[in-house]
């Protein structure tokens, strides 16, 4: 079977922040990371979740194709704007190394969703590609969305492969398509990283940005790039919340060395605004203006790190591991047996936090029967200077996203915390 994983590109220009999104059939045999003040002993058992108006239930399980693993998903609802009528998708992955909700427009039947349009009237297109040439493109609609309790009135949503609009451009004209629940192993993608916006001051200037396009006729038979202003491009939901809208808190519990078949647990709005989401980090990690952070691994200081909830492993490169069979940069390792590491996550005035971790054979992981969540999944990322901490390393701990601008308890955005 495959071993590799597809890497995948945040469209804010700078910060490559992957969703690599293995769609494998699992098993297990690794250990759990350390570090940070507010991690949980491993084999805590899930805990029983509250209600909460900012809360938004997060599982962790095998996907809409019975074969994805370390991937959050929850469940977000669509709506017309005012709420006339509305479908609800149970299988979004939720991703904090991108920002903005985009959803396949095969899995959204019914609803009348107004297409956002440039100042000369044509459709605005989005394109995201992905460093394994895989893309997503399709228009940018206006919804109501609710996530939880909450609700954003009105959000710019992506409909990815709208068929409507299939005159692909720029990076999207090539490669492979990913339009279709088995190509993402998800009915869409949550996007609530550090920024306010997908691609930001840039794109809201500068026509050739890679990220936004519109239709050159009526027919939408070839595209042309645009700009587009803030207003309109792909927004964090969270950041437009009425409250709780200056960051986010992960919470998965930790999962011992044989993995777990499903967990549960919860993302919370908001980071000191209510009394579940209290600041009680050991450390906090202001990110550069791309989102980086600084990793100290094997006597090499990583300054290309970034913390990524939609990436299903542990992704850093390293010699001593031997890679599964098969071809490509992004490839999980398969060492004969289960290797313990360690990693340091530094901030600029010195203060660090020590992270262990272990990494198993993802072949024998991947042995039957599936187990969604595997701590000691990693694999290399083809980028000497990049450390990528995926999931397995939300296991058992709260992490905090502080979103850019916005104070709180944590100092002002965008910084991780844990």
């Amino acid at each position: 079977m495959p071993c590799c994983a597809d890497g995948r590109v945040n469209p804010r220009p700078g910060l490559k922040a992957l969703l690599l999104a293995a769609l494998l059939p699992a098993l297990l045999l690794a250990g759990c990371g350390g570090g940070g003040s507010s991690r949980a002993p491993e084999g805590t058992p899930p805990v029983v979740l509250p209600a909460g108006a900012n809360v938004l239930a997060l599982t962790v399980d095998t996907g809409p194709t019975g074969n994805s693993v370390n991937r959050p998903y929850a469940s977000v609802t669509l709506c017309e704007p005012g709420g006339a009528r509305c479908q609800t998708l149970d299988r979004v992955l939720v991703d904090s190394g991108s920002t903005g909700l985009r959803v396949l427009a095969s899995e959204v039947s019914g609803l009348a969703l107004d297409v956002v349009r440039t100042p000369q009237g044509q459709p605005l297109l989005n394109c995201t590609q992905f460093v394994d040439n895989t893309s997503v493109w399709g228009p940018v609609v206006t919804a109501s969305v609710k996530l939880g309790q909450k609700s954003v009135d009105p959000l710019a949503v992506q409909l990815i492969g709208s068929a409507d609009y299939a005159g692909l451009n720029g990076a999207c004209g090539s490669g492979v398509s990913m339009d279709t629940v088995a190509g993402l192993g998800a009915q869409g993608i949550l996007g609530v990283g550090l920024f306010q916006q997908d691609c930001g001051n840039l794109c809201a200037s500068v026509t050739r940005n890679g990220s936004y396009f519109s239709c050159r006729t009526a027919a939408c038979t070839s595209t042309q790039p645009v700009t587009a202003p803030l207003a309109q491009q792909l927004a964090n939901p969270v950041a437009l919340l009425g409250e709780d809208n200056n960051g986010l808190v992960f919470e998965l519990p930790a999962v011992g060395p044989d993995g777990a078949a499903t967990l549960t647990g919860r993302l919370l709005f908001g980071i000191g605004t209510q009394p579940n989401n209290a600041f009680d980090a050991g450390l906090t990690l202001p990110t550069s203006t791309t989102g980086r952070i600084q990793t100290e691994f094997n006597g090499q200081m990583l300054t290309d790190s970034f913390i990524d909830s939609g990436s299903n492993a542990l992704f850093f490169d390293a010699a001593t591991l031997t890679p599964c069979s098969g071809t490509g940069a992004i490839r999980f390792y398969c060492p004969p047996v289960t290797t313990p590491l360690s990693a340091r996550l530094l901030r600029s005035d010195g203060a660090s936090a020590l992270v262990t971790f272990s990494v198993g054979n993802a072949d024998q992981q991947f042995a039957a029967p599936l187990k969604a969540a595997l701590p000691g999944l990693a694999g290399s990322l083809g980028d000497a200077s990049s450390f990528n901490w995926g999931l397995p390393f939300f296991y058992g701990r709260r992490v905090f996203i502080g979103i850019e601008g916005r104070s709180s308890p944590g100092g002002t955005g965008p910084y991780y915390a844990f």
